[in-house]
């Protein structure tokens, strides 16, 4: 199965100074992030072979995001510090799972085509049919003919 995305493109979106040089590690990255997207949104070569509006983009753009991610921050690591005499940097990785090859929700609603996020509004009328504050209420002689 051809990939969607190339280590090209996660180097052309690299942001810094720090970008990886193994191109077989990349691959081997990103192989694993369009498998993880695969089970995480059925169906979805099937709407890319039928090109629909951006979608082959939008997950170029979704493994490139989950790939960079991962190099990042390899060890997973949630927060680290450095101090040097008075001065001191510190980095706090976001996420559940830092470090993870992760499908985030707001990527998975891109790629599933879910702009919701799968909730619905909807509403249960909990008055009775035959009760008279029932918007439709008709009141009936005790025959249940109108009066």
């Amino acid at each position: 199965m051809a990939s969607w995305a190339t280590p090209g493109n996660v180097l052309d979106a690299w942001i810094g100074d720090d970008k990886p040089t193994d191109l077989v590690q990349l691959q081997t990255w990103i192989d694993k992030a369009e498998r993880l997207i695969r089970f995480s949104v059925p169906g979805i070569q099937a709407r890319i072979d039928v090109p629909e509006t951006d979608l082959l983009a939008n997950t170029v753009d979704v493994v490139v995001a989950m790939v960079i991610r991962k190099f990042r921050n390899p060890e997973g690591i949630r927060q680290s510090s450095v101090t040097t005499g008075p001065f001191a940097e510190q980095r706090t990785y976001g996420g559940d799972q830092p470090g993870e090859l992760s499908l985030l929700p707001d990527e998975q609603a891109l790629l599933s085509g879910n702009t919701s996020g799968g909730q619905r509004a909807y509403e249960v009328d909990m008055i009775p049919t035959d009760s008279r504050y029932w918007p439709l209420y008709v009141p009936t002689s005790g025959f249940g003919w109108p009066l």
